[in-house]
């Protein structure tokens, strides 16, 4: 049954404090990890797919970024389609679209068929994504904005550990076909979730300020987007070649690689959250940075199930703690009105690394002849992340000390 009451639903106190698990977060939380299984589990396959219909290293790289420009561009539009749309019925547009995309890579054999098929779900992810993390913000109480990300966030990040695993057993088991038709039924299913949910309006800009432009980055939060965009490229080596890197080792490792995961994830999303809201991002991003790079260093390293435990738990550590802990760093430091811009910002800036990250190691593999050259390239990037934040948060816009220690 619909409810009608958003304040009852989205808006809750407690002894005169707003609290984080409303019936409306929840519903958001579970919506988002509708919308990013669906993501999730064409992350391995998808390259196996393209690979066993004859495109090359790079050729999958070239049409994996196809997403990427795709989903840029509705990010880029969706400050101004808010004010435009209902936000929930651009919600279920988006939905809608990624569905008819994923059952387009069934016939996508040829690249320009591929690439097209990929251009339009990354439309409808790129629009669903950013709307829904604006809305789901919007519910969250300022005091709790880490913790509430990461709660949200564990979704997401969830999702990846467990997504990729379960659409190498569908493809394993069932076939192409019935993985394309699962992910689309799996959009369909967050869809009629938000049946279920009463409208929620973004908040508007103050009377009379000018419309939000379309930007890429926005100067809101253009470091936290540099982040994003540094990590962005770090996940594409592990979700888009890590199954087609175990592959070439004679390993079938993937998909126990995303489920051992799944422990870091728990743990990180556990305390993370409440560590940076009461000791500041610092904390919590200095830690997952090195063992994001200790993980990424010791996946060709891999010989047996003790390394690979050792590197999917710290994959899962850093990949669980780094998402919504830069986006709840973003958050709080925006007005409300400008939740939207920011998260398109932040989850453009991941794109554009994802996209990136999947071309330049694509080209490596190429030129190297081998899948691991992408872990290579990877470690540069994770070394120069962590000289970027060690610099500019530590050095040249150092954190102000917490006021109290009070846990929130």
């Amino acid at each position: 049954m619909k409810i009608k009451n958003t304040d009852t639903y989205f808006f809750e106190t407690q002894n005169g404090v707003a609290k984080l698990w409303t019936a409306g977060f929840r519903a958001f939380l579970c919506l988002n990890v509708f919308i990013f299984l669906g993501f999730d589990v064409l992350l391995p396959t998808l390259t196996l797919y393209l690979e066993g219909h004859g495109h090359s290293r790079d050729a999958i790289g070239r049409i994996f970024s196809f997403f990427m420009i795709a989903a840029i561009i509705m990010r880029m539009m969706a400050p101004r389609l808010v004010l435009l749309v209902r936000p929930f019925l651009l919600v279920r547009l988006g939905l809608l679209i990624g569905s008819l995309a994923v059952v387009g890579y069934y016939f996508g054999h040829s690249a320009p068929a591929a690439s097209t098929a990929r251009f339009f779900h990354g439309l409808g992810f790129g629009i669903t994504s950013t709307i829904l993390t604006a809305m789901a913000a919007q519910t969250i109480p300022a005091p709790k904005m880490a913790q509430g990300m990461g709660f949200l966030g564990l979704g997401t990040i969830l999702t990846l550990a467990l997504g990729p695993s379960l659409g190498i057993w569908l493809k394993d088991h069932l076939g192409y076909l019935p993985l394309f038709l699962t992910v689309a039924g799996i959009y369909l299913a967050g869809l009629l979730w938000t049946l279920k949910m009463p409208d929620l309006k973004l908040s508007a800009p103050p009377e009379g300020q000018k419309r939000p432009k379309l930007v890429l980055l926005s100067r809101l939060a253009l470091a936290p987007s540099f982040l994003m965009f540094m990590i962005g490229i770090s996940i594409s080596s592990v979700a888009i070649y890590i199954a087609l890197y175990f592959n070439e080792m004679g390993l079938a490792y993937s998909g126990r690689f995303f489920g051992l995961s799944t422990i870091g994830i728990l743990i990180a999303r556990v305390f993370a959250g409440r560590i940076q809201d009461r000791h500041g991002h610092r904390w919590v991003l200095t830690p997952a940075i090195i063992l994001m790079t200790t993980s990424v260093l010791m996946i060709p390293r891999v010989t047996g199930p003790v390394s690979l435990f050792l590197a999917a738990v710290m994959w899962g550590l850093s990949t669980g703690s780094l998402f919504p802990s830069v986006q709840a760093m973003s958050f709080s430091s925006v007005p409300a009105h400008g939740r939207t811009e920011v998260a398109s910002s932040v989850f453009n800036a991941f794109d554009l690394g994802m996209g990136t990250g999947s071309v330049v190691f694509g080209l490596l593999c190429e030129y190297f002849h081998t899948y691991r050259a992408a872990y290579w390239g990877n470690t540069v990037n994770l070394l120069g992340l962590l000289a970027f934040y060690l610099i500019y948060y530590f050095a040249l816009h150092p954190e102000h000390p917490r006021t109290s220690k009070k846990p929130v």
